[in-house]
């Protein structure tokens, strides 16, 4: 439950609070955003993702600026956070555009979205929190630590390369734990 003192303070000391593992201010800066995190989303038509995984995408990015923002460095945390997720869907769209083929029954047609498709309810806000939370916390339960380090480092943009630099280790083996994060996950 949110905390009602959370949603009188600043971007900044709520992405601080989070940074520390509080998970309440965290739930009160994603439900400030979420909107914004999906109204992005929307803009983007990547090739095997619907809305709501571009979205999730956005929103493994925004868990990832609260934890990394300093506001030290001039920047505020909106638009610290607005960067890193639409690096994420560009990194996607990116990634999507190299893929050799992909089997039209994996594509996924987004309908046109009108502005009042833009919008998200309470209801709906709750339910993306509440998924978040529980995705999360999947991710914790299911991942080695090894794993939940590399996999934070892809979903922040970083390279097979420069992974494998940060934990001295090869790209084909950041490559394997990438694959077997793959089929845990869908598993």
């Amino acid at each position: 439950m949110i905390n009602s003192n959370y949603d009188s303070l600043n971007d900044n000391t709520l992405a601080a609070l989070t940074k520390n593992g509080d998970e309440a201010a965290f739930e009160e800066i994603t439900i400030r955003y979420i909107k914004l995190i999906f109204s992005l989303a929307s803009k983007y038509n990547i090739d095997g993702y619907d809305v709501e995984d571009i979205a999730q995408e956005g929103l493994l990015a925004f868990l990832i600026a609260c934890k990394n923002y300093d506001e030290k460095g001039g920047a505020s945390f909106k638009n610290y956070a607005v960067t890193c997720a639409k690096n994420r869907f560009n990194d996607l769209s990116k990634k999507s555009r190299k893929k050799s083929s992909v089997p039209d029954k994996n594509l996924v047609g987004l309908e046109s979205l009108s502005d009042a498709e833009d919008e998200l309810s309470v209801e709906d806000y709750v339910l993306e929190r509440e998924y978040l939370k529980t995705m999360l916390k999947h991710l914790d339960n299911l991942l080695s630590i090894d794993e939940r380090k590399v996999f934070w480092m892809y979903a922040h943009g970083y390279s097979y390369n420069e992974i494998a630099e940060k934990i001295d280790s090869t790209p084909k083996t950041v490559d394997n734990i990438l694959q077997k994060i793959k089929k845990k996950l869908r598993g």
